[in-house]
């Protein structure tokens, strides 16, 4: 291609048409890549694969991410359904590579290469993190998450237990949500496989991290503070206990994230800016949770609030 520009320009013709080149990518750059559709991009090998589901994973098995980046999007259907007493109305999420092989090599056993992605919209009914103010895990599971009523509500299992003072957490999530999702999306998901703190005592309530471990973080999950700010902000710094912060051991900002304030913004079906939930318990706070204002700002927020969404967050 350089042959057949140098043998048809001058050189300046050539200068020119490089710095043009340098031009469009630095736009680009400035701009911030925002993706493309890879339903249209792709549509031919995705005829062929059946879905675009199929076909991303076996790309990533096949270890071919030519033509696919960071940003770019596909769409997922959700029906309605009921599930542990919320009434979801069907809805179409533009769900988004928020990272390429962000985890690979890591972890206790080997991560794998991977997509992690993330919808642009959370699901328009509000879900609560779990049922009572409390952000400590159980004696049946010691990982806030993990005991959460979200972390249920999301992957359909039963972690309805009480807590320090015999105060319930988590939620019978029946189905989960992630069963009205399409089963051809659910056969190419896989766990979120993170490093876990550990926040429970039988004497009392805990404000920050006692211990840590490894553990499946869900086919559904959500991102933990570091993966959306870079670092914790409002999430478990735990120096004054004496332990280190758990999720910093691991954690990184997921590219999506990084240098653009934008993309941390979600919204619901009707374009309206949400609150919504992040995976992370609150620091030297026994109640709060680790979330996204709908201004983009960390927030610290009361595990029973009302108003907070879940957005989908999986990986393939």
């Amino acid at each position: 291609m350089i042959e057949k520009i140098t043998n048809t320009l001058t050189p300046l013709q050539v200068t020119e048409k490089i710095n043009e080149g340098i031009d469009a990518l630095a736009e680009t750059h400035n701009k911030l890549y925002q993706g493309v559709n890879l339903e249209t991009k792709f549509a031919d090998e995705i005829t062929s694969a059946g879905s675009v589901y199929a076909w991303l994973n076996a790309r990533k098995t096949a270890g071919n991410f030519k033509g696919i980046n960071v940003g770019d999007y596909f769409y997922v259907n959700m029906s309605a359904g009921t599930i542990a007493g919320y009434s979801l109305t069907a809805q179409t999420f533009k769900c988004r590579i928020i990272g390429i092989n962000t985890y690979s090599k890591c972890g206790d056993t080997v991560i794998g290469d991977m997509f992690y992605i993330k919808s642009d919209q959370c699901i328009d009914t509000p879900i609560k993190w779990n049922p009572n103010d409390n952000n400590n895990g159980t004696g049946t599971q010691n990982n806030p998450w993990l005991a959460s009523a979200a972390y249920a509500i999301l992957n359909g299992v039963n972690n309805y237990a009480k807590g320090y003072n015999n105060v319930y957490h988590g939620a019978k999530g029946g189905n989960g949500i992630i069963s009205l999702l399409p089963s051809a999306l659910r056969n190419v998901m896989k766990q979120k496989r993170m490093l876990l703190d550990n926040r429970y005592s039988a004497s009392g309530l805990l404000t920050c991290s006692s211990g840590w471990g490894w553990g499946d973080g869900g086919k559904l999950w959500l991102p933990n503070e570091i993966e959306v700010y870079g670092c914790g902000i409002r999430s478990d710094r735990g120096l004054t206990s004496g332990y280190w912060f758990p999720e910093a051991g691991l954690s990184i900002q997921f590219p999506w994230f990084a240098n653009n304030c934008s993309n941390r913004v979600s919204t619901k079906s009707d374009g309206s800016r949400c609150t919504w939930w992040l995976s992370s318990a609150a620091s030297h706070d026994s109640a709060g949770v680790c979330g996204v204002y709908g201004s983009g700002d960390a927030g610290g927020i009361a595990a029973t609030d009302a108003a907070s969404c879940l957005p989908l967050c999986f990986c393939i």
